[in-house]
């Protein structure tokens, strides 16, 4: 573990109350509360400023006034998905009727049993959702995440993450390429967040403006020979949501680097259409074009 500062102790123990506190209230109230509370202060802190930034370049015909309100909205769903990771547990409990699963995505699933499966979501409606819906229908997906700054919340993080995503988590830098690259096989997915800024990728389209990406999910989809599935888990009102999937056609050519770039790009195609149809789930703060 790295050296452990008092600041990392008051954050961590900070999210211990607030835990607490979340735990203490029903799911619907602990997630409406949280929207709210981060609807009230998020604007005010500087990441505001970024979301409105991005969303000048990638809606140019919308009033600031729009734009605004499509922040409001970003911020809530954010305070949403912290409470409703907390309780992911209760959200389980209550899966058939909080969680749509339409026949595609369960045709996905039984293509994953049959092949394992690379998963590339995004940051929108309830990312941290998806290991809870692959156990609940009977497969094990691990998932690749970044280190987090202060060691204490990250090694809380990994075992909360690792109560739902029954594959385990990978974390970037500790061999998680290597560990990803063992796990996919049937009946076993891994999941990766796609929409991040990755310095060291290839230029992707998104939003009309390039987006240095990383192919990391499209190159291990086509080297396994499994299904590589977009998949995103879209709010639909309160703490009702809409599993969104679709396979992504993997070329295979002679030019094993272009019919990455293809796939990747079909990926974040399709990353585009959803946070169009939803612009204030996806996560306009984060630096995404670089």
């Amino acid at each position: 573990m790295k050296n452990v500062t008092l600041s990392h102790r008051v954050e961590y123990w900070l999210l211990m109350l607030a835990i607490f506190i979340l735990r203490c209230l029903p799911l619907s109230l602990a997630s409406g509360f949280m929207g709210w509370s981060w609807r009230l202060i998020a604007p005010r802190l500087k990441r505001q400023k970024r979301a409105m930034a991005h969303l000048r370049l990638a809606f140019p015909d919308k009033s600031d006034r729009e734009l605004h309100a499509i922040t409001l909205g970003m911020w809530d769903n954010l305070g949403r998905t912290f409470a409703e990771a907390i309780l992911a547990d209760r959200i389980v409990s209550r899966m058939e009727e909080l969680v749509v699963q339409p026949e595609n995505y369960r045709q996905v699933v039984s293509e994953i049993k049959r092949s394992g499966g690379v998963i590339v979501s995004l940051h929108s409606g309830n990312w941290e959702l998806g290991g809870a819906i692959s156990s609940y229908n009977g497969f094990d997906c691990a998932v690749v995440m970044q280190e987090l700054k202060n060691p204490l919340v990250h090694d809380y993080m990994i075992r909360k993450r690792g109560q739902t995503f029954s594959g385990g988590v990978f974390v970037k830098g500790d061999r998680a390429g290597m560990r990803a690259l063992t796990s996919v096989s049937g009946g076993k997915a891994v999941a990766i967040m796609g929409d991040l800024r990755d310095v060291k990728g290839v230029p992707v389209d998104f939003f009309g403006r390039s987006a240095p990406t990383n192919t990391f999910p499209a190159r291990l989809a086509r080297k396994k020979g499994a299904p590589l599935v977009a998949l995103q888990i879209r709010r639909k009102n309160g703490i009702h949501f809409e599993v969104q999937a679709e396979i992504i056609p993997m070329p295979h050519t002679d030019d094993i680097e272009e019919d990455i770039l293809v796939a990747t790009s079909a990926v974040h195609a399709r990353f585009e259409e959803w946070v169009r149809q939803v612009p204030e789930q996806w996560m306009w703060a984060h630096r995404r074009w670089g």
